[in-house]
């Protein structure tokens, strides 16, 4: 765990809103995320403007198509150097070495996060596109290809992230689906505490509405902060 593990998401079309957030968040912050709805509005430059802020980044793209595709895409953000970014693991063994390869020959330090199953999806919604095995079976297989590939993490749910830690100490663990008992779940599924998901192995806590929809983030933010310390 880093010193401080929070990297809150910013989930924003409007880049004068996420700079604003930011910089309110910014004491009680480890980093950011950008993900998809902050990358089809704001783009690269998007991305620069809330680098400026001296936050490290986590761009969240979760990229996950043939090996060429992704390995072209991938390149353009390991130019920008963030700290972490995603791919899917169920992209396959040749994606993910691809991937590692060009990391090695960009001699880049951005880590390459494999998401495992998404923490909108339980067992029954992971059996209605196709796969025979549970939730935590099918983690287990594409965390363990993950590891045999080098990625350098896996984005798991906090429920997974303990086991995964045993099995894999070297992997990174980012962790999403982090709520408190007076969060309301919203469309995730699989979630702890804050407290809980760090005392269960998580590296990083990405967290989003819980800060971004606060009366005050900054506030939010440090009782999270006050929460795990």
């Amino acid at each position: 765990m880093i010193n401080n593990p929070i990297f809150c998401a910013i989930d924003t079309s409007n880049i004068d809103k996420a700079k604003e957030l930011a910089i309110n968040i910014k004491p009680y912050v480890g980093g950011l995320k950008l993900g998809l709805e902050f990358f089809t509005s704001c783009g690269i430059n998007g991305i620069k403007q809330i680098e400026e802020l001296g936050l490290p980044l986590f761009i969240d793209l979760k990229f996950y198509d043939i090996p060429n595709t992704v390995t072209s895409a991938l390149k353009n953000i390991l130019e920008i150097n963030p700290m972490f970014t995603t791919i899917h693991c169920t992209g396959g063994r040749k994606m993910m070495t691809e991937c590692m390869k060009l990391k090695n020959e960009m001699d880049s330090t951005t880590n390459i996060i494999g998401v495992t199953v998404l923490t909108s999806f339980d067992d029954q919604a992971i059996k209605e596109v196709g796969f025979n095995t549970s939730v935590i079976d099918t983690i287990d297989q594409v965390a363990s290809l993950a590891n045999e590939c080098s990625l350098d993490g896996l984005v798991c749910s906090p429920l997974e992230s303990k086991k995964l830690k045993n099995s894999f100490p070297e992997l990174q663990l980012i962790v999403p689906g982090i709520r408190s008992s007076f969060d309301q779940t919203n469309d995730q599924k699989r979630i702890l505490s804050a407290k809980e998901a760090i005392d269960n192995g998580a590296d990083i806590l990405v967290i989003g509405r819980p800060i971004t929809e606060a009366s005050d983030p900054a506030k939010a933010a440090e009782a999270l902060l006050n929460e795990i310390q």
